[in-house]
């Protein structure tokens, strides 16, 4: 017996030519067309390591980890996640023409960042990890001023003048326990300042699951173990009640998910390319499908 497979959406790389993951991919490739052999990425421009392999492989964009790799007067790609002051400095210093693929919303947190320490104001940024790569970059724009901690974690914090502290937040989290952690921080000090940055890329892609997760109830999202947004998805399932699984390539389905269900909702996140999600439809055709027969078996497409 075959599945209904329905595709959440909206799914798959956020942005445009000029914004987020998409934007960060074609700075990225008319770079190497501008530097040819001589253009490098700092890290993996997004999380996935996929899409890094194919920006290596056709365009000859080599990844380092560190900017004392790259020979003077090439060019360097900084990440869409956003990088620390001391990384343009050194760039500048090496004489490197540097590609600057920040996404424009996490700069807008790193500008805010700057702007309320300049204020005098503590700032206390909430991320999904301490060294998830934005929580990196936004830190390093005022430590002095910041706090850096996490989900897990806030409500252990002690906030000494709260009438004098903003929370920032990492624009990747989970919309459901940001808002819940959020939430109880304001009710117990409600002078604190509380600016969320949790982008409309992320918030319409978890609105999607959490909808279909209650309604259908079996979930997998297609997404790179190192990808906040993507495990966001997974565990907003979850939360919803839904069974949920990550898979990074079709390679990781498993034929005994798929015993007695007979709809699955398929969602990927902002860093993963629509290719790899096509695969994993087609394996879970593969694999609960009983004969041949079954091939035209269409798939479903859910608009939140």
């Amino acid at each position: 017996m075959s599945i209904d497979i329905i595709i959440a959406k909206p799914s798959g790389f956020c942005g445009n030519e000029k914004f987020g993951v998409r934007g960060a991919i074609f700075k990225a490739i008319q770079a190497s067309k501008q530097y040819p052999g001589k253009t490098y990425l700092l890290g993996e421009i997004v999380h996935n390591s996929h899409v890094v392999k194919q920006l290596e492989e056709e365009f000859s964009i080599k990844t380092v980890q560190s900017i004392s790799e790259i020979p003077q007067g090439s060019a360097v790609v900084l990440r869409a996640h956003g990088s620390a002051p001391s990384v343009y400095q050194q760039a500048k210093k090496q004489e490197l023409v540097v590609v600057d693929a920040t996404c424009p919303l996490v700069s807008s947190v790193q500008n805010k960042a700057r702007k309320l320490a300049s204020e005098g104001k503590r700032i206390i940024y909430l991320a999904s990890s301490s060294s998830h790569d934005e929580a990196i970059s936004v830190y390093h724009q005022a430590p002095n001023s910041t706090i850096l901690t996490t989900l897990d974690k806030i409500h252990t914090l002690s906030i000494d003048d709260p009438k004098n502290t903003v929370v920032l937040t990492q624009t990747t989290l989970s919309t459901l326990e940001t808002e819940s952690a959020l939430s109880r921080l304001k009710k117990k000090y409600p002078e604190l300042t509380i600016v969320p940055h949790i982008c409309p890329a992320t918030t319409a892609r978890q609105k999607a699951v959490i909808k279909l997760a209650k309604e259908v109830g079996f979930v997998i999202i297609v997404g790179h173990p190192t990808s906040s947004n993507s495990n966001r998805l997974r565990e907003v399932a979850q939360d919803s009640g839904a069974e949920a699984y990550i898979v990074d390539t079709e390679k990781e389905l498993k034929s005994n998910w798929f015993i007695g269900k007979t709809k699955v909702v398929v969602s990927s996140g902002a860093s993963t390319p629509d290719w790899l999600t096509e695969k994993v439809v087609e394996k879970i055709k593969t694999i609960t499908q009983t004969d041949n027969s079954q091939h035209n078996k269409s798939i479903n497409y859910l608009l939140p």
